[in-house]
């Protein structure tokens, strides 16, 4: 028996850390008697957790006619399937739907649900089903009736199998991206009787009390709270625009409380383990409402995290990698669980064509751990067939993925095993070692919702994102926006956002080596008066979100506002306490070049770096207290220090060029005094650092440039290391080896036993390699005895890397 708990962001069994070293493995896909040849290959590969999606559809073909145990097909025997796991010592990750996608035809749901049983697909605005992939009606009692019997059959055999009851089963998690099929937005499903005439009211009456107070908000005349209705078509008016941020508001919520439903059922058939949510409410909010979801499970007593998915979809620059981070980042800003766990992590893709590169794997791999990752399920691990009625595309799945279609491994899965081996080996430092953050990125749902429905005001002039129905052909399976594949969508695009804004601050502080996290001022985790707070926004914003800020100064933070000051609630009002305090005041707006004759190209503007490009809108104040601007246009005044600790800058905060790089460096570190944790001289080389007892610095060539860095440490050393393109290490710092204290390496060190006097050094062939320690030491290097020098206060040990990892061994 293991109990399993969820403590301080991380999976704990028995109250040992333990790095989630993952292989997702579809036995569904698997003739029977390949299973323990899978499964063992991947146990032998450094895997110490297998998880699978449990179809519905596949084990109930027939309504009424459910196979657990291979009675009617050898693959349908999942009780055989988690008696190997245990067999073999793997844990494992149940995920039995009732949706799990997995390119499946009906996303897992059995065809006779929807064929025999219409009203349990979900109605879009217009009255009609959802087409193309099927939106369930989450909402309708005969839908929540039909689970409910499947819970009844898969739950109880799940639970036998759990590590508190000698099985291995460590977390659970119900459905999957749970988002009624990824058609969260606007128009897209939930327009059904259950939701409409008892779910929605409910939930208004409970927020607003009274219909006078909802007449008083929508600007209506209606005789009853069951007399609003959600609109069915975009929004023209402050009111509507009120009326649908309250019914995606209601989606949100009402997507958490059916997880706590499906919870308490499984509970109910014995689930003991914590709880898992994959990406929930993905679609409209990317890597999902992880916060959000979150404050809802923290409510109902639920013990559990959410997690998400790292996927190299593009090369690993330095964008892609912001794109895999902010999935991490999410998940840590939740005050639920905060495990940062990647439930799905792959450099390739089920279509062949949109198979990425393994060189990504790298980058990919160790990107994320500099992210806090705890651990990563690589989807899938064993390539696999299914038969082509059931898919959505070809019948080979994931080939060749980590386990190609003969069991063999392919260098990809090499490459994550090198990458397990290591995280596992060093999985209790690195539970103490949390990520260094310089600066705290904030968000909210509000920033989703903005310009989605024309809610900010850029320029003085009406911004509409002009959010449009459209229909999608001839692409992929997976090319859908706002929760649709294939079909109907709602079309926004994402550089007219303000969320796009807030990611884009990410990239500039990693390209300026500041550690960054996230903050949901909704729903924080964390102390106001930590850190410095970067407040992307355009003017609005919510009150709760505008009165944490005030409690973040108030407790002596610091804090970034771009392009402006939040003077106003999102729903127009004036929330002017912000403002006021700062003594700060819009009086301009400028338009981005482009939009007259002979107006061409970005706006040059005036900073204390020499003149700099800005592509963008820039937004003119005027200052209090006789502020000093750092950043001109014209006669406008673009950026100022308000005081010691705030920053104000009319413009985005992006990297579009060297200068704008220049501009931003100055800013953070000469006006604000940031200074990131660990500096890169020479080739731009991306650095990430978790600091504890042990420290672990992630460096990535994430340009592909060649040449040396020299690489200085807060406590005054330094040192040069040679990467290749889109290579990645992750680097000890302040380590214990073979009874001496090992002060830096640049390579990356993998222990081969709990003495740690004998390790494996890995970095690019024909690369110096050094070893760092305190005291004088003598090594076995691959059979060559060698004497570390004095280098300073260290000494050091030279040698060069080799194709394969070279083994060191304390003399």
């Amino acid at each position: 028996m293991a109990a399993v708990t969820i403590a301080d962001g991380h999976i704990r069994l028995d109250n040992e850390p333990l790095f989630l070293c993952g292989a997702e493995i579809h036995y569904y896909r698997l003739p029977r008697d390949t299973w323990r040849d899978r499964m063992t290959a991947a146990r032998d590969a450094g895997v110490n957790t297998v998880a699978s999606y449990m179809p519905w559809y596949f084990h109930e073909p027939e309504e009424g006619r459910v196979d657990l145990h291979g009675e009617t097909l050898p693959e349908r025997d999942l009780q055989g399937f988690l008696e190997l796991a245990a067999e073999l010592g793997l844990n494992v990750i149940a995920r039995p739907g009732p949706f799990v996608n997995s390119e499946l035809r009906y996303g897992g749901f059995p065809e006779w649900l929807f064929r025999d049983h219409p009203e349990t697909i979900s109605r879009r605005a217009d009255g009609q089903p959802v087409t193309g992939r099927v939106a369930p009606a989450e909402g309708e009692p005969l839908f929540r009736d039909y689970v409910r019997g499947w819970f009844r059959q898969v739950v109880p055999l799940i639970a036998r199998f759990q590590s508190t009851r000698d099985g291995s089963v460590i977390l659970f998690q119900p459905d999957n991206e749970l988002s009624a099929g990824w058609t969260y937005g606007l128009l897209n499903s939930l327009y059904d009787p259950a939701m409409l005439h008892e779910r929605w009211p409910a939930w208004l009456q409970q927020r607003y009390g009274d219909i006078d107070a909802l007449n008083q908000r929508y600007g209506t005349a209606l005789p009853e709270i069951a007399a609003v209705q959600p609109l069915r078509r975009f929004p023209t008016t402050t009111g509507e625009r009120l009326l649908c941020h309250d019914w995606l508001d209601f989606k949100r919520w009402f997507f958490a409380d059916w997880g706590a439903t499906m919870v308490a059922w499984a509970q109910e058939d014995g689930i003991e383990v914590p709880i898992c949510f994959n990406e929930p409410v993905a679609g409209f909010y990317g890597h999902g409402d992880h916060s959000g979801f979150g404050a809802v499970m923290q409510e109902r007593g639920i013990v559990g995290t959410t997690a998400c998915h790292t996927y190299s979809d593009r090369i690993m620059d330095l964008e892609g990698l912001q794109n895999t981070a902010w999935g991490l980042e999410l998940v840590k800003a939740s005050g639920w669980g905060a495990v940062p766990l990647s439930i799905e992590l792959n450099v390739n893709w089920y279509i062949p064509r949109l198979a990425r590169s393994n060189l990504n794997w790298s980058p990919l791999l160790r990107g994320g751990l500099g992210h806090g990752l705890a651990g990563g399920v690589v989807y899938p691990y064993a390539a696999a067939i299914s038969p082509l009625q059931d898919t959505i595309d070809g019948p080979e799945y994931y080939e060749p993925s980590c386990l190609d279609l003969s069991g063999r491994l392919t260098s990809g899965g090499e490459s994550v095993e090198r990458f397990f081996r290591f995280a596992h080996a060093w999985r209790r430092e690195l539970a103490a070692a949390p990520c260094a953050a310089e600066c705290t990125i904030a968000f909210s749902a509000g920033q989703r919702y903005q310009d989605f429905l024309g809610a900010g005001r850029p320029g003085g002039v009406a911004f509409d994102a002009e959010p449009a129905l459209s229909m999608q052909t001839g692409g992929g399976s997976h090319e859908w926006l706002d929760g649709v594949e294939n079909v109907t969508r709602q079309a926004v695009p994402a550089e007219a956002g303000i969320w796009h804004r807030t990611r884009e601050s990410a990239l500039l502080c990693s390209r300026l080596n500041f550690g960054w996290n996230a903050r949901d001022l909704r729903h924080p985790n964390q102390p106001a008066g930590t850190g410095t707070l970067i407040v992307p926004n355009t003017g609005a914003m919510e009150a709760e979100a505008i009165t944490w800020i005030l409690e973040h100064l108030e407790a002596n933070g610091n804090c970034i506002f771009f392009p402006t000051i939040p003077a106003r609630t999102l729903d127009g009002r004036p929330d002017t306490r912000l403002v006021e305090r700062l003594g700060v005041h819009l009086i301009q707006q400028i338009a981005p070049a482009g939009g007259r004759v002979l107006d061409y190209g970005s706006r040059s503007v005036q900073t204390p770096v020499g003149d700099v490009g800005l592509p963008d809108w820039l937004w003119g104040h005027e200052f209090a207290n006789g502020a000093e601007a750092l950043v001109t246009y014209r006669d406008s005044a673009l950026a100022a220090m308000l005081s010691p600790r705030v920053l104000l800058a009319g413009f985005n905060m992006q990297y579009t060029s060297h200068g704008s790089l220049r501009l931003w460096h100055h800013l953070l570190v000469q006006c604000l005094g940031l200074q990131p944790a660990c500096q890169v001289d020479g080739v731009f080389r991306h650095a990430l650092l978790r600091r504890g007892p042990v420290s672990f610095l992630t460096l990535i060539d994430v340009g592909g440039d060649s040449g040396p860095s020299t690489i200085r440490l807060a406590d005054g050393h330094a040192f040069d290391i040679c990467l290749q393109p889109h290579e990645a290490r992750v680097l000890l710092l302040d380590a214990d080896l073979g009874g001496n204290r090992l002060a830096w390496t640049t390579s990356e060190l993998t222990p081969l036993s709990d003495s740690r006097d004998a390790y494996l050094l890995t970095g690019a062939p024909c690369t110096p390699g050094q070893l760092a320690f305190r005291d004088p030491v003598r090594l076995d290097l691959g059979g060559r005895i060698i004497d570390s020098h004095p280098v300073g206060d260290l000494h050091v040990v030279d040698y060069e890397h080799t194709i394969d990892p070279l083994r060191a061994a304390h003399c």
